[in-house]
């Protein structure tokens, strides 16, 4: 005794000889959520503060964006955040070897 809101099994179908269930298809897996990169940012505090505006500023983004879906958007903010805390760690070296430079020519010259 079936009720009026069941429905056959599948199996219970009759298919053709030879031929089974539809194969499934394979999802598309969500995109991964990019590293924020925040520990770039904190590197520009410590080493050069100026470019560490827009390092947070890219780096807070990056979870807002990918959570509206702009992936791209996303992925962008991290690099960038990474870009500037990665920049100010280069200009910081220059500026030791500058000073350092520095100090050697004052040196010399005395």
């Amino acid at each position: 005794m079936s009720g009026p809101y069941e429905q056959p099994f599948p199996a219970a179908q009759s298919f053709p000889a030879g031929q089974s269930f539809p194969a499934e298809q394979p999802y598309p897996q969500p995109a991964a959520l990019p590293s924020s990169n925040a520990g770039w940012a904190v590197v520009a505090v410590i080493f050069f503060w100026p470019l560490a505006i827009p390092a947070f500023n890219h780096a807070l983004k990056v979870h807002p964006l990918w959570m509206m879906g702009n992936v791209q958007g996303a992925e962008y903010s991290s690099n960038r955040a990474g870009f500037f805390g990665k920049l100010s760690l280069i200009i910081f070296g220059a500026f030791i070897v500058l000073y350092l430079a520095f100090i050697g020519l004052v040196v010399s010259t005395m």
